[in-house]
């Protein structure tokens, strides 16, 4: 906060330097598929387990929230949504209509190349305060190259950061490191998993991070083994 200048006060808001294009929002990494692909799936599970019918798993729609700048928005990799309105499902969620609503929980994953060493700062910078206006309980930005030990400028990036609303509306870092970190949202706990070189977000049920929330893949091998057990193999 800070004292305006006289020329500043009711003055109109330039939101230009937020706005996201679709020819911004670039396309996602094999690698930042696989990421999103893993903690959909989890997430799905999640919901079963919880009875959380209402709610709906999305990834990578438009989120605008000021009327008339209608590309002042954010993408998320992932997120939920509480009693989403009856298909057909808008292409993009516009909080100023009936019936959209900000997700309670999202996920940014940092993405970066050799094209645009760079471009990690904006989910670091801009996504906290875009997701603050928007209404959003609860932001994960998971950097996966920081997590796994290949980010440049190591020393300025984390794992794992979750943003969360206080009761008095203020949108704080309530975690900065590798985790496991408790995600009040989904009443779990987010942890990063190691496969070989490459880093994964999953949820896990304990705060140790050991009982994780198996994808669907995996919920499929366990019942198969159990089967083979039951049946003597």
């Amino acid at each position: 906060m800070r004292d305006p200048r006289p020329d500043e006060i009711d003055a109109p808001i330039d939101w230009s330097s937020w706005y996201l294009t679709d020819e911004e929002d670039v396309g996602e990494s094999n690698e930042q598929s696989q990421i999103i692909s893993v903690l959909r799936s989890v997430l799905e599970q999640l919901c079963r387990e919880r009875g959380w019918g209402a709610t709906y798993i999305g990834s990578d729609q438009f989120f605008a929230w000021v009327p008339g700048e209608p590309l002042v928005r954010v993408s998320p990799d992932v997120y939920l949504l509480d009693d989403p309105p009856p298909p057909p499902l808008p292409a993009s969620w516009q909080t100023w209509r009936q019936g959209h609503r900000p997700p309670r929980f999202a996920v940014e994953v940092v993405s970066g190349d050799d094209e645009h060493p760079d471009r990690w700062r904006k989910d670091y910078e801009e996504a906290p305060e875009k997701y603050a206006q928007l209404g959003a309980a609860e932001l994960v930005i998971f950097d996966p190259e920081a997590a796994a030990g290949r980010a440049r400028d190591d020393h300025d990036r984390v794992a794992l950061q979750i943003y969360r609303r206080q009761a008095d509306g203020a949108f704080v870092r309530a975690h900065s490191g590798r985790g496991p970190a408790e995600s009040h949202e989904l009443g779990a706990w987010l942890v990063v998993v190691l496969e070989g070189p490459v880093a994964r977000l999953r949820v896990a049920r304990d705060a140790g991070g050991r009982d994780l929330v198996p994808t669907a893949t995996e919920e499929v091998a366990s019942l198969r083994q159990e089967l083979d057990r039951l049946r003597g193999r």
